[in-house]
């Protein structure tokens, strides 16, 4: 009798079906599929011809010529445009680091006056929609003969609209280093400067990440604002905008499109992919409580 009550006790229990679980799981597998279909659809068309196509538009393609990716590069000039929005990007993501650094190390650790009310302002430029301020920027722009300066208004506007929220976000990280780590460095002798280089910085990697993958996504994908800095002028166009040259006035090539879409968004996922520790590192940063 006690060896039978040993061997249930020793049964493990068995586990109840949760259906709300089962549901999220659904849900989420079918956002992904979601988001992910069109990537497999452009990547599908990007190897056939305009004859395949047009004959059959979800068939595979008969071969997996590289075709499409020549012309897109050569006749399409994606070089060129390429070219354009690295160096946007670039210059872009530079000066939003360095001036979002500057100022949230200043919110968080000096003393300056009003800072509740920067912070808020900070915020409400954020809710503000970009499209309430294309106009006045714009007329602004043009009276000042910046938008015949190439790169120029697209770099000044990209930086504008990234330095609120980057400052927000790198400042709450910052809010997060004991003071006293830094008081103590105070001590030894280091000034501020130093202390943010060789202390902060080091401590802040995964926010640093988070803000250049999330900026980086803006500055290489925003077209609405790059469009209209650029409608004057056919120089320094970024990829976004020159990939509306691939529409023909009597149709569309999509499979060159797609082509050119699908060398357009590995940038993107290159990023990701190397700043991804970091980036998944900063975002559990603080569900665990130590």
């Amino acid at each position: 009798m006690s060896t039978k009550t040993a061997a249930i006790a020793c049964r493990a229990p068995k586990k109840k079906f949760n259906t709300f679980a089962v549901v999220c799981r659904v849900i989420l597998i079918s956002l992904v599929l979601i988001w992910i279909y069109p990537v497999l659809f452009s990547l599908q068309t990007s190897f056939k011809t305009l004859e395949e196509f047009f004959a059959n538009i979800w068939a595979m393609p008969h071969s997996l010529g590289v075709d499409n990716f020549v012309k897109a590069f050569t006749q399409g000039h994606i070089g060129e445009y390429f070219i354009n929005s690295i160096i946007i990007a670039a210059v872009s993501l530079v000066s939003i680091e360095v001036i979002s650094v500057m100022a949230a190390y200043s919110l968080a650790r000096l003393r300056i006056p009003h800072t509740g009310v920067i912070i808020m302002l900070c915020f409400a430029i954020q809710l503000l929609p970009t499209e309430t301020i294309i106009i006045p920027l714009y007329m602004m722009m043009s009276r000042l003969g910046m938008l015949g300066v190439k790169y120029l208004p697209i770099i000044i506007a990209y930086v504008g609209w990234s330095i609120p929220g980057t400052t927000i976000i790198l400042k709450n990280f910052f809010d997060t280093i004991p003071k006293e780590l830094l008081e103590a460095a105070r001590i030894d002798g280091s000034g501020e400067i130093r202390n943010l280089f060789k202390i902060v910085l080091p401590l802040m990697k995964g926010a640093l990440a988070t803000c250049i993958v999330m900026n980086f996504t803006f500055v290489w994908g925003e077209l609405m604002w790059a469009k209209t800095a650029t409608i004057t002028t056919v120089s320094g166009l970024p990829l976004t905008v020159g990939l509306m040259n691939f529409k023909g006035e009597f149709g569309t090539n999509w499979p060159l499109l797609c082509a050119a879409i699908c060398m357009i968004v590995i940038p993107l996922y290159l990023v990701f992919l190397f700043l991804q520790k970091y980036f998944i590192s900063s975002l559990t940063a603080g569900s665990v409580k130590g």
